[in-house]
């Protein structure tokens, strides 16, 4: 039986897996069959500074309308943005690690094709020309797909909507994962419970709502838990758009970078989260300015992001806005 959710039609956009600030634009209207390389798990996605064999692991699977038997070879490629031009600008443009052809996929228990991606921080080193001393806490490594079908066509960030890229979604195909290079963190920082306040409100107002979609009240207590990897963490709360009574709270992640905390890319609103009907949902994602922290004391931190984020705004109009909570532990 072919996949139901292929007969959807998916809005593409133009943007780039390294750019942030870029503004979407729309390029294709209607692609009435596509394709993603769906992520069944992640694994790991920090690098320990310390440590060069620190890996960045995931499993995927590859769906397409005949059920992975379009796909060609996916390209994997790796780009490095230097966010510390304290020891000058190391940065590297996207550079091939290998092409997996279909060959070398596996069937996996959906009966699509599955693939594991496991590179180490020395092996990426290694592909992009640097040296231990050329990085530092807080800059990354970006890891991004092109999915090549045999009739031609290639998907990847450049033409894919939010529902596609955002992560805990029925697709979580974002085309593009980021390594964050860290200092480890203990597993029991910046976990708890943490009251939970809005000190800017996000474009619709308060961004985490109750289940009736009205501001929490004073005092709302919220639980941190440890993410998938050494820095990240974790919380669960409704988006203001969501949908009254048929969605589960979603989960939000962060990831605590020495002094800054930095949302999660491609974190869907809600599949629901839109001002227009069939508009993309919003998606929301890091400010180019971060919230602060002190990675030894995790009483107060703060959490800066957008909504918004790649222009996904869920036609809402305001195209990328600001949001930003404080969390004090209890």
């Amino acid at each position: 039986m072919k996949n139901k959710y292929f007969s959807l039609l998916i809005l593409g956009a133009l943007f780039s897996c390294n750019s942030d600030e870029k503004s979407i634009e729309v390029v294709l209207e209607e692609v009435e069959r596509g394709a993603v390389v769906r992520t069944l798990a992640v694994n790991n996605l920090d690098f320990d500074i310390n440590n060069l064999q620190s890996t960045f692991s995931i499993d995927v699977e590859e769906m397409d309308v005949e059920e992975g038997g379009l796909l060609n070879e996916v390209e994997v490629l790796v780009q490095f943005k230097d966010n510390t031009p304290s020891n000058g600008n190391n940065s590297v443009a996207a550079t091939l690690i290998e092409t997996i052809p279909a060959s070398e996929w596996v069937t996996g228990s959906n009966n699509l094709p599955t693939t594991s991606l496991l590179y180490t921080f020395e092996e990426l080193l290694a592909i992009t020309g640097l040296t231990a001393a050329d990085v530092a806490v807080k800059d990354q490594f970006l890891i991004s797909l092109n999915l090549n079908l045999i009739d031609g066509r290639v998907f990847n960030a450049s033409n894919a909507s939010s529902i596609i890229i955002a992560f805990d979604t029925f697709f979580s195909s974002p085309f593009c994962y980021t390594i964050n290079i860290v200092s480890p963190i203990a597993e029991d920082l910046f976990t708890g419970n943490y009251l939970m306040e809005s000190i800017v409100d996000g474009p619709n107002g308060q961004t985490f709502v109750d289940e009736l979609r009205q501001p929490f009240p004073d005092g709302t207590i919220i639980e941190v838990v440890k993410g998938h990897s050494s820095n990240t963490r974790e919380f669960r709360a409704f988006h203001n758009l969501h949908h009254v009574g048929l969605e589960q709270p979603r989960r939000w992640e962060f990831t605590v970078v020495s002094d800054i905390i930095v949302m999660g890319k491609n974190q869907l609103s809600s599949p629901e989260g839109y001002c227009r009907f069939n508009a993309a949902p919003t998606l929301l994602g890091p400010d180019t300015v971060p919230g602060l922290a002190d990675p030894n004391d995790d009483t107060v931190f703060e959490l800066w992001f957008v909504e918004g984020y790649l222009g996904f705004d869920g036609e809402c109009g305001y195209q990328t806005a600001p949001s930003r909570y404080r969390f004090s532990k209890q």
